[in-house]
Parts: structure tokens; C-alpha cells; sequence
């Protein structure tokens, strides 16, 4: 199976000269909002797009992608299952990744994270993907990303992981510990690395119209559309250096506040 997925690479770089020089992005969780409108819009650049989903046979919008660029590819893959990961890592071996984007995430079941009813079972889960599924994804592609030219292993974090805007508003327990948890484990992670020449950094999408938001029950001014929310998105992803990583950047370019 490596083989043959290892000469189907092969023939497409043939196929598509500029394929083997372009600049590649990872994206989890492309099957639909933000990663689905950041997976299309790489493409649209002429990146080389690797979009994976969870249930890849039910992401139709992300499957159009996929029959209309020839510069994208979908892979399945759980950031919670170990197996699918390292089946992943191995499949793209000697793949230089330039972007390793985790996007992945869950809100949870809001009705399971406040001081009336706490599921600790559901925080878990929230946890093994927003937190641990990132952290794993690094470790896996490390290798890929230390042999592009830019080096980058972004993570999609969210104001409500800010203990200082925490005081505005409650509730979410597992997805802000969640936020919070993961960004002191890329802080951790550049300062290790950063000497080794890669940026790992930190950035938020804002308040996107997805399902994600609207399941939070939020209802506000302010929330902004996906396409919005990429355009600043990949002025925010270009910009991104060893020298201005620090605190988690919004898709405006504002830095949110610990």
C-alpha cells in the first residue's frame, strides 16, 4: 500500500511539474467551516493542500474540493487515533510540510461544561482532541515540517482559552481548559524548537458563523463569516516568524490577551 501510494505521488508530480515545488499545508479538520475554507483557499493560491477529515465519505463540500483541484488531496484521519496518525506521518514520508495547521476542535456539549453539571468524561474528550490531538500531530510531523522552507506548525486557539477575558462570561469549562491547556503546550513547544528553526505558534479565527459557534448558543454582535474569517486568517499564517511568535494572534492580526 506505502508503494503504491508513494508512486501515485510520483506520477502526480509528473503530471503537475509546479506540484514538486510548491509550498504544502496540512489542515485537520477540513471537512467543513474554517478548515474547509482555508483548504480551498491554499488551493486557490497553488499550494499543494493535504485536507483530512474524520468521515471523509460524508464530507461532500470538501469531496468537490477535492474533484476540482488538482493540487488537493483528502485523507482520513481521527487527530484522537494514534494508528491514523502515525499511518498518516508514514504515508507522507519525505513530503517536506511547510504548514502543519491544527485546526481540528470541538466545543462539546455545552450543557455538560457549567458549575451545575460537570461531565468529566466529556472534558476528556474535549481535551484528547483539542489539546492532545495537536500535540500528537507535532510530534508525528516534525520530520515533514523540519524539511520545508517554512518550518510552521500553527495551532487554532480561541479567546475563550484567555483567562483574562474569562471574567466577561462562564460556562465552556472543557473547551476554555482545553485552549488554555494547549496554548502553554506550543508556548513550550517553540521554546523548545525555535532553535532548531521552527515557528510554532498560536491563532484564533475570531467569532466565526460555523456550526461551532452557533452550538455555543452565542447570539452576539460581532461574529464574522468563514470567508472573513480566512482572509485574515492567511495574512495572519504568511506573517508568522520565529520573531513574532508570542501570544496567540487573532484573524484581525490583534494578539489575545492570557
Amino acid at each position: 500500500m506505502l508503494k503504491l501510494v508513494q508512486s501515485s505521488l510520483i506520477m502526480l508530480a509528473v503530471i503537475l511539474p509546479g506540484l514538486a515545488n510548491a509550498e504544502t499545508i496540512l489542515i485537520t479538520g477540513s471537512n467543513r467551516g474554517i478548515g474547509l475554507g482555508l483548504a480551498e483557499a491554499y488551493a486557490e493560491r497553488g499550494w499543494r493542500v493535504i485536507a483530512t477529515a474524520r468521515s471523509p465519505e460524508r464530507a461532500d463540500e470538501l469531496n468537490a474540493l477535492d474533484a476540482k483541484y488538482d493540487n488537493l488531496t483528502v485523507d482520513e484521519l481521527d487527530v484522537t487515533d494514534d494508528s491514523e496518525i502515525a499511518a498518516l506521518a508514514v504515508q507522507y514520508e519525505g513530503t517536506p510540510i511547510d504548514v502543519l495547521l491544527n485546526n481540528a476542535g470541538v466545543l462539546g456539549d455545552v450543557e455538560k461544561q457549567n458549575a451545575q453539571n460537570i461531565d468529566y468524561d466529556e472534558i476528556k474528550f474535549i481535551m484528547d482532541v483539542n489539546v492532545y490531538g495537536p500535540m500528537k500531530m507535532a510530534k508525528a510531523f516534525l520530520p515533514h515540517v523540519a524539511a520545508s522552507k517554512q518550518k510552521k506548525i500553527l495551532t487554532m486557539t480561541s479567546g475563550l482559552g484567555s483567562m483574562a477575558l474569562t471574567q466577561r462570561l462562564g460556562r465552556f469549562y472543557g473547551y476554555r481548559m482545553s485552549k488554555a491547556a494547549v496554548n502553554m503546550a506550543m508556548r513550550a513547544m517553540h521554546a523548545d524548537l525555535k532553535g532548531e528553526g521552527y515557528v510554532i505558534g498560536l491563532i484564533a479565527p475570531g467569532q466565526v458563523q460555523t456550526e461551532l459557534l452557533f452550538a455555543s448558543g452565542f447570539r452576539g454582535p460581532g461574529s464574522i463569516t468563514v470567508d472573513e474569517s480566512v482572509a485574515g486568517l492567511l495574512t495572519v499564517i504568511d506573517g508568522v516568524n520565529a520573531e513574532t511568535v508570542g501570544l496567540p494572534v487573532n484573524y484581525d492580526g490583534q494578539a489575545i490577551p492570557w
